[in-house]
């Protein structure tokens, strides 16, 4: 049996990656994502368990702190990020982003690097005994990381001149459609077929009847024309975003579908996340 799944110190020595001393930033830590290639760096992991050995439950995985390094030099990965765990304050590698998801968190922490910054988050190490150690980290998703560090807008996917696009995080239905067929029907799916994506833009209305009449709501226009708006609940919910950004004199879009139901050809919307 090797000597790191024992209790007893592991043979082979632990090297820090050389580098000036950083400045080690938390990062937000609301996902959990894995760590590739760990069984390579057992020996980093027992040091960082100092010998224990996890148990099966969420509870009792041992909690460390991991640091994350982009590595644009990397022969072999040139997305890669490299993942170390903090031992007395000092950096020892235990694995790499997978490839997947390298590429989506590499920019970011580039980005941070040039203010002088390695991010880190928590992580917790499971395994030991008779099995190998693993890890893995709580680390937020890389577009609500990019919002995190002030790389991205919270609501906003892309911008071009005079226009925005939302970001498409979940669905929202649209009221009103009844009073549209004829506009909607020129862009209604085919019969049987998938939902058809379309591109619909965001102004304002006044809600003509019910009990919040005479309301603000936001109105659904596609290429031009109106095809519904969002309830009073959904208006107030978005209501200050969209004017925020029609008030800076840009055209609000978001991503949308058309689908064909028993009622008629009915619009989803993709929107930001709620407050």
């Amino acid at each position: 049996m090797w000597s790191l799944f024992t209790k007893r110190a592991p043979a082979v020595a632990l090297t820090a990656p050389p580098r000036n001393a950083p400045d080690y930033l938390p990062l937000p830590d609301d996902g959990r994502f894995p760590v590739a290639g760990e069984s390579h760096y057992q020996p980093a992991l027992f040091a960082a368990a100092r010998g224990q050995v996890a148990g099966q439950e969420f509870d009792e995985h041992l909690p460390v702190t991991a640091a994350l390094t982009p590595e644009p030099e990397n022969e072999w990965d040139h997305h890669a990020v490299r993942v170390d765990v903090l031992i007395d304050g000092k950096p020892f590698r235990v694995g790499y982003l997978p490839r997947e998801l390298a590429a989506e968190y590499q920019p970011s922490l580039l980005a941070l690097g040039e203010r002088g910054f390695v991010g880190t988050c928590a992580a917790r190490i499971t395994g030991g005994g008779e099995r190998f150690y693993g890890i893995y980290l709580h680390l937020s998703r890389p577009r609500d990381l990019q919002v995190a560090l002030g790389l991205a807008e919270p609501f906003v996917a892309r911008r071009v001149e005079g226009a925005v696009l939302l970001r498409n995080d979940w669905s929202c239905r649209v009221t009103q459609e009844h009073a549209h067929q004829d506009v909607l029907a020129r862009y209604a799916p085919a019969p049987g077929g998938e939902p058809r994506a379309v591109i619909a833009s965001l102004s304002f209305c006044r809600i003509g009847s019910g009990k919040y009449r005479g309301q603000e709501a936001i109105e659904v226009r596609l290429d031009g024309a109106r095809v519904g708006e969002l309830t009073h609940a959904m208006s107030q919910r978005y209501g200050d975003r969209v004017r925020a950004l029609t008030g800076q004199g840009l055209s609000v879009t978001c991503a949308a579908f058309t689908i064909r139901t028993a009622k008629g050809v009915e619009v989803e919307l993709r929107m930001p996340p709620g407050r």
